[in-house]
């Protein structure tokens, strides 16, 4: 497809010009896949390597489990924005089964997601920090407390799914993945407490990447809605979910054009050098930064961001 750009010709006419429109996804992110295939690795060998490992060998089931399911975040995150299986099927069965890679019901993370998005880690935001937590009681209330005490969050997204089947996507959701949880506990106790230590440590993790997103970030500010990230191993690995100021501007737009839109910020002046770092969110000294300038420092006093708010965003 084209569109078609009108040119100012001498004498008051105008030419019309065709320039080429971005073309569209892959109906299959092969990339993204491989990662998620490795899931699909590890999950059966899990189970059926359970009673024959050592302690030892099910410790190092465990770690490298949970290495796989904190990679596949970065996989889930980008398939709720643009598919990486777009074939409906498909589309289907990997949300799906990417939800019990990280733990989350598909369809209620999906709406606690763009919640997010919607607010920009301003108020009515539901994942944001609360005035004066620190870094690590954040992670582990936003961890345990959807397995723990889910009735919030469980009021909080059946409100909001009221698009066609919807609710019963979340019914389905957490069926799959509380009770595939729980019926592993049941058939053997040590290997299902085992898989929920794993997906407790990965959703630890995952909500420090929240943290370090929007660290000093402003929801009221265009240019200030989330850190950016250079770190050429993080976004190399991780599809570049370094880019969050651009990714949160525009988030329809694909993993793999993200570098060339934080560019065009950066020129536009939409990215605030402040808001920039080396570092990946993973290394140590970014770690150490936030935990001592952030974690105790009550949350800004913000509004309802303006900016993203009812931009159409995700694939549903």
């Amino acid at each position: 497809m084209a569109r078609g750009v009108k040119q100012p010709l001498l004498g008051g006419r105008t030419e019309c010009f065709m320039t080429p429109a971005r073309p569209p996804p892959p109906s299959a992110d092969l990339p993204q896949l491989a990662v998620h295939a490795l899931w699909w690795g590890w999950f059966p060998a899990f189970i059926l390597s359970w009673d024959a490992l050592p302690w030892v060998g099910r410790l190092a089931m465990c770690l490298l489990g949970w290495a796989i399911c904190f990679w596949n975040y970065a996989v889930l995150h980008n398939h709720m924005h643009v598919s990486i299986a777009r074939p409906p099927l498909a589309h289907w069965v990997v949300s799906r089964s990417l939800g019990m890679a990280c733990g989350f019901p598909y369809r209620g993370y999906f709406i606690h997601h763009f919640n997010h998005h919607r607010y920009d880690d301003g108020p009515g935001d539901w994942g944001r920090r609360r005035p004066g937590e620190r870094v690590f009681r954040y992670c582990l209330r936003s961890a345990l407390t959807p397995w723990l005490w889910p009735y919030e969050t469980l009021g909080q997204v059946w409100q909001w799914a009221k698009k066609k089947n919807q609710r019963l996507e979340l019914a389905v959701d957490f069926l799959v993945v509380d009770g595939a949880l729980l019926a592993l506990i049941v058939w053997k106790p040590a290997l299902g407490l085992a898989l929920w230590g794993v997906l407790l440590v990965t959703q630890f993790c995952i909500h420090w990447l929240n943290l370090a997103a929007h660290f000093e970030t402003d929801s009221e500010q265009k240019d200030a809605l989330g850190t950016t990230s250079y770190s050429a191993f993080y976004n190399r690995w991780f599809f570049n979910a370094g880019y969050h100021q651009a990714h949160h501007l525009k988030p329809q737009v694909p993993w793999y054009e993200l570098p060339a839109l934080t560019e065009e910020l950066a020129r536009t002046s939409r990215l605030r050098p402040e808001l920039t770092t080396g570092l990946s969110p993973i290394n140590p000294l970014w770690v150490a930064r936030v935990v001592k300038r952030y974690s105790a420092k009550p949350c800004d006093r913000q509004t309802e961001s303006k900016i993203t708010a009812g931009t159409p965003t995700a694939v549903t």
